[in-house]
């Protein structure tokens, strides 16, 4: 029986502690007060910031209250007063995206093929409402179109005709001096962190929201945000997104720049738990209570860069445990000095896998609700149960032109396991195949940044399928992919 559809506000997660910050959030409003907007940007000092194109509302555009530093056609509606008093303004920005898209042999050749390419095309329009200093209140439209795609579009990430796609408000306390600093968000909103392995905003024709609740604190060394949420389910009609009650997430997210030993620059450190009535790994579906624990280092000293990440999951799917875990890093060197000034960069990841599908406990690693394309450009195997070895040079050719080649390696980490897709789909069972050698991804973008509304960008992708894939069925043939992309934002 299908359940009727629920709005964006109908969330409810019963957890005394989820019960604790609804009370704070109750409370928390009447406690503040309205602080001084006493900044004033002048013209000798102004650096006009970029546009944040993953999350929108965390942009500040409160400088172009000086009239004076309103350079940019679009900047009337960046800054529009809302009443003659500081801190009361609204900000406008939207996003239009083209994007035409061709594979050969989609999913290694499995399912409906397109000869012919298919179009997405994606919207996003945005009212940020500042009340004073201490209230906002934040509102983005999304709508994303699928022309022409053999088979229709895919379920979730191609088509959402018009939908919320975050609905908050945000409350502030004031700032006085070294005292430590909070805000709270209460209502649809974006989640992404780090590298956006575990949580991201998923930045298809149709993004992922999260509906809830999250609390910032900002002791003088950290950001701490707290939050409980349930995703949003996304379907392809109007207004028609809603929680989705068949999941529970929250966590403890903490991040650090500052008193750092000499070699890190910034230290990400989390607790994530996510609970699902229905999951399904190569073994067969139960639910999956998963804890997720882990860190993420940048690193770096001069032109070196370095980024690792760790995790460790643990708790119960059916009867049987969870224990799982991951390690990726990168190693980067920037020749500044030379022409084109490359970046080569070596990144390896592995993840475990499912040791015995006939032993109730769990070994596979599940990335909660990662980036939309995690390795590369096409939709092809996530991190799940695997060994990746990527090698990337990336090369700035003129001012606004860059080149980036990439080359990927995919090896499953255990043959007792299968293989999975970015969000964590099982794409293919592992028992008709001893084969550990998935494939070897090639693929190149070529980015012309017009100028700070416009950017325009070119992909190709050759995927060679390997052992596993051939050995299983229907067998895997090479993919071919070209896209081109068209972004405008204001």
């Amino acid at each position: 029986m299908q359940k009727s559809p629920k709005t964006c506000c109908d969330f409810r997660i019963p957890n005394s502690v989820l019960s604790l910050l609804w009370v704070i959030a109750l409370l928390l409003p009447a406690a503040f007060g309205q602080a001084n907007d006493s900044h004033q940007t002048t013209v000798a000092d102004f650096e006009r910031p970029v546009y944040v194109p993953l999350d929108r509302s965390e942009e500040d555009w409160s400088f172009l209250k000086d009239p004076e530093l309103r350079t940019d056609p679009w900047d009337p509606l960046k800054y529009v007063a809302l009443r003659n008093a500081p801190g009361w303004y609204v900000t406008l920005a939207g996003e239009e995206r083209s994007f035409y898209e061709h594979y050969r042999n989609y999913n290694w050749g499995a399912g409906p093929q397109d000869g012919n390419g298919y179009y997405l095309n994606r919207f996003l329009g945005s009212a940020d409402f500042h009340l004073g200093s201490s209230t906002r209140f934040f509102f983005e439209l999304k709508s994303g179109l699928e022309f022409g795609r053999a088979g229709g579009p895919r379920p979730v990430q191609d088509e959402d005709k018009l939908d919320i796609n975050q609905l908050f408000i945000e409350f502030h306390p004031p700032s006085h001096g070294d005292r430590p600093r909070a805000s709270l968000k209460i209502g649809r909103q974006d989640l992404q962190y780090g590298e956006g392995t575990l949580l991201d905003v998923r930045d298809l024709n149709v993004r992922q929201s999260f509906d809830g609740i999250k609390l910032i604190l900002r002791p003088k060394d950290w950001q701490v945000d707290l939050f409980a949420m349930r995703p949003a389910l996304s379907n392809p009609g109007l207004f028609d997104d809603y929680p989705d009650h068949t999941q529970t997430l929250w966590g403890v997210y903490g991040t650090s720049s500052k008193h750092l030993p000499g070699f890190i620059r910034q230290l990400d450190a989390y607790y994530l738990g996510l609970d699902r009535k229905i999951a399904r790994f190569a073994r067969g579906s139960e639910r999956d209570q998963r804890h997720t624990v882990g860190s993420l280092i940048y690193g770096g000293k001069g032109n070196f860069s370095y980024v690792g990440e760790v995790d460790l999951q643990f708790g119960k799917f059916g009867s049987g445990n969870i224990l799982a875990w991951k390690y990726a890093q990168s190693l980067s060197y920037s020749f500044s000095h030379l022409k084109f000034r490359p970046v080569p960069s070596l990144l390896f990841g592995i993840s475990s896998g499912d040791t015995n599908p006939a032993n109730p406990d769990l070994q596979t690693f599940h990335p909660l609700f990662p980036k939309g394309l995690y390795y590369g450009f096409i939709d092809d195997s996530g991190s799940l149960n695997a060994i990746v070895l990527h090698g990337k040079i990336a090369l700035q050719i003129s001012k606004k032109v860059s080149l980036a080649p990439d080359i990927f390696f995919f090896w499953r980490q255990r043959t007792t396991d299968g293989l999975y897709s970015h969000p964590g789909v099982l794409l293919r069972s592992g028992l008709a195949s001893g084969k550990q050698y998935v494939g070897a991804l090639q693929d190149i973008s070529i980015t012309w940044t017009v100028d700070h509304h416009t950017t325009v960008q070119l992909l190709g992708a050759y995927y060679e399928a390997g052992a596993f894939l051939r050995e299983t069925s229907p067998p895997g043939r090479n993919t071919a992919y070209v896209s081109g992309k068209v972004i405008y934002r204001f």
